[in-house]
């Protein structure tokens, strides 16, 4: 898993990299980095997921872990751009019902103003 922050109208912002490898290491962990951002008192975030190809459960756990964290801190975390094998696997699971999701990221950006 790779991944790239950045922040716009106080959203942090993770254009998140995971593609289908065999994992030799414990990759750079997504929950830790969105913990630290909590504790610097950031309460918006957007997962921005184009470049995600795949997601098997160490990938899917990292970002459920994420939402717990952010609403247990009464932030909001959203998903943006997702392929459709993603999309499908979060139907599967039963937890497109627990994310919001939008197709592109200024929606969802503009969503957390509202």
């Amino acid at each position: 898993m790779e991944f790239k922050i950045r922040e716009i109208n106080n959203i942090v912002i993770y254009d998140i990299k995971w593609e289908f490898e065999i994992i030799e290491e414990i990759p750079i962990s997504l929950h830790e980095d969105v913990k630290s951002q909590l504790n610097k008192g950031k309460r918006h975030f957007l997962f921005n997921l184009k470049d995600v190809t795949f997601l098997e459960s160490l990938g899917l756990g990292e970002i459920v872990g994420c939402l717990i964290s952010v609403s247990n801190r009464e932030g909001k975390l959203k998903l943006s751009n997702l392929i459709p094998r993603i999309r499908l696997m979060l139907e599967i699971t039963g937890l497109i019902k627990v994310f919001e999701i939008f197709d592109d990221e200024e929606t969802a950006i503009k969503d957390f103003t509202y």
